[in-house]
């Protein structure tokens, strides 16, 4: 693998000590880091022990697996003992949680970590036998909340450092803030926890046990914590502990202007305030190695003034025009026939359709209602499957194995939660196990399959591949409201849940902004809405001046236009005018295409 020695990436490949390295899109920050890890791994063994190392943390398998694979393709060898690198969850429950939850006063059992919300929602729940009749009912501890709980699912409930927040809003009321107590304390006692609840716990852990901090902090002197812009504020307390216990080498590796994890706390800011301190070294990577600088100023636009400026480094440019395409409901095909016979004509291969949000993807691709459910949702069966597919196909096994094992452990166990957990405990690391669940997932049908065939043979599939005692059954509903739920029995499951099928007409060609994050792309189509307004991003974020402080809005835009290298296009409906569209891209070259409903081009010059 070739790596390019500048000025930039030598000054962070000697950097120790407290270092913020703020990584522009395409500055080749994963491989600096790759580079980097070598000169520290032998640092660790001459400044702290043969059996000291580096931990590298990142926040998704896939971007830890691509750290390992770079790795071993850069320095020919492989990532062992003792150095580590991991998701910052896995981290967290590997060497704090799993090894030390009864230090924690509200763990009262080895705890597992279930995120989906379905399957959270159950535990609130106890059967209860009446008149012949098993029913379910609230959970004691929650009955003096019942008007609240109906309102705001326990499920959504998140321990902060201070605070609680319920669908990532913090909780005021009193009577609120008592219910989430409560919620929480259940869920921690009966073992099931979110990541977010194993993040809290591994503080309230090393707050109170300073020589577990002691004891990391003496194995991995040297940690590097990856797209650190993502944090949350538990996050940061978390190393701020690490710091406490005696770490003297922590390195953030981001870019703020590509935090686009604000549903999942992330807090960009917090990581930008420690920019100002004395303490940190801070760093630039601001070479773009990935794009040509016509894209780079565009969504330069959008990036904090705090930012150094962004340029394009060996990027040869074909000059291919930034296109604005005009859409409305009926062109949108015919727009991206246009936008792939443009990257055909200059042999651009890797191509995207991007839009915010799986339900605008699906809208995009011609879903008509993106809330359509088939099945009842009480027992999340086939869409634990159907998502167990997807994560398969983009090569998250973690979360296919994981989805797979709460339908075993449902089939298998049943409505007992304290032995569903100790099932899940009892496989999650079984190499017979997984190598089964590999094989199921490889069997699971088509979804060019109507959704009454595919619960059929999925059903089979279940009882003949786990030698099922009975065949289960995916409950449809029987009414849905505008639908003729006979007639959708014979309507394919990918219509509605896209297919991984490359040949199927229903195939996922669009994708979310969240989903290539770190990503490259030779083009880019980005999908915009009209306005603003809930999670939809617009023409309407680009400001008219400069900012100090970014919102998610503008961010997402960022991170969408910066996996370019050489052609961007940006689609924006009909009914904004041009004039609106060359003042917020005031100083960009675009061409402005009409197509009409029979796929003929208009320019606007």
């Amino acid at each position: 693998m070739n790596y390019y020695i500048t000025h930039q990436r030598q000054a962070y490949i000697d950097a120790r000590g407290y270092t913020i390295l703020t990584a522009c899109p395409g500055s080749g920050k994963t491989t600096s880091i790759v580079k980097k890890l070598l000169t520290v791994s032998h640092f660790c063994e001459k400044h702290y022990g043969r059996h000291t190392g580096f931990v590298c943390m990142s926040f998704t398998n896939k971007a830890c697996d691509e750290l390992k694979h770079k790795y071993q393709e850069m320095h020919n060898e492989k990532l062992t003992f003792p150095n580590e690198v991991l998701t910052i969850d896995s981290f967290i429950m590997q060497y704090v949680v799993l090894p030390f939850w009864y230090l924690c006063d509200a763990c009262k059992k080895k705890p597992i970590v279930v995120n989906e919300k379905e399957i959270l929602e159950r535990i609130y729940y106890r059967k209860v036998l009446i008149n012949g009749i098993w029913q379910q009912h609230l959970i004691m501890a929650l009955r003096p909340y019942c008007k609240i709980f109906y309102k705001k699912n326990p499920s959504l409930i998140t321990r902060e450092k201070t605070s609680f927040k319920w669908n990532h809003d913090i909780v005021t009321n009193k009577n609120e803030i008592a219910y989430c107590k409560e919620a929480f304390k259940y869920r921690l006692e009966k073992g099931f926890i979110t990541s977010s609840d194993a993040l809290w716990i591994a503080c309230d852990i090393l707050q109170h046990h300073q020589n577990i901090g002691k004891a990391l902090v003496t194995r991995f002197p040297y940690i590097i914590v990856d797209e650190a812009q993502d944090n949350s504020e538990l996050h940061f307390e978390f190393f701020k502990l690490l710091k406490r216990a005696g770490l003297q080498n922590l390195e953030f590796v981001g870019d703020i202007c590509q935090s686009i994890y604000g549903f999942n706390n992330a807090r960009p800011e917090l990581l930008q305030n420690m920019m100002s301190e004395e303490e940190w070294n801070v760093l630039p990577l601001s070479e773009c190695w990935r794009s040509n600088q016509r894209i780079i100023d565009l969504y330069s636009k959008l990036k904090s003034t705090t930012v150094p400026a962004i340029t394009s480094h060996k990027v040869e440019d074909k000059g291919i025009p930034i296109i604005v395409y005009k859409y409305d409901d009926g062109n949108v095909r015919e727009i991206i026939r246009n936008f792939y016979h443009v990257c055909d004509d200059n042999d651009l291969s890797k191509r995207i359709i991007l839009a915010r949000g799986i339900d605008k993807c699906k809208e995009l691709s011609g879903v008509n209602d993106v809330n359509f459910k088939y099945w009842k949702t009480e027992k999340p069966l086939p869409y634990l499957i159907i998502d167990a597919v997807f994560a398969f196909a983009s090569d998250d096994m973690n979360s296919a194995f994981r989805k797979v094992r709460l339908v075993l452990a449902e089939l298998m166990i049943g409505d007992n939660p304290d032995k569903r957990r100790e099932f899940m405990h009892e496989i999650e690391h079984n190499l017979d196990w997984n190598t089964k669940i590999f094989g199921f997932i490889k069997q699971i049908p088509s979804f060019s399959l109507s959704f009454k065939e595919w619960s059929e043979q999925t059903c089979t599939l279940l009882k003949e591949y786990w030698k099922l005692k009975e065949k289960p059954v995916f409950v449809p509903y029987q009414r849905q409201k505008g639908y003729k739920m006979k007639e959708m029995a014979n309507v394919p499951v990918e219509q509605y849940h896209q297919s991984n099928d490359k040949n199927s007409e229903y195939h996922k060609s669009i994708d979310t902004i969240h989903a290539v994050k770190g990503a490259t792309f030779d083009a880019v189509l980005l999908f915009l809405s009209s306005d603003s307004r809930g999670q939809s991003i617009s023409l309407n974020d680009f400001p008219d001046n400069g900012i100090e402080v970014m919102t998610e809005s503008q961010r997402m835009i960022y991170v969408a236009c910066s996996r370019a290298s050489q052609f961007l296009a940006l689609a924006i409906p009909r009914s904004i005018k041009d004039e609106k569209i060359r003042r917020a891209l005031s100083g960009i070259d675009i061409d402005i295409r009409n197509i009409n409903l029979q796929g003929e081009l208009t320019f606007t010059d």
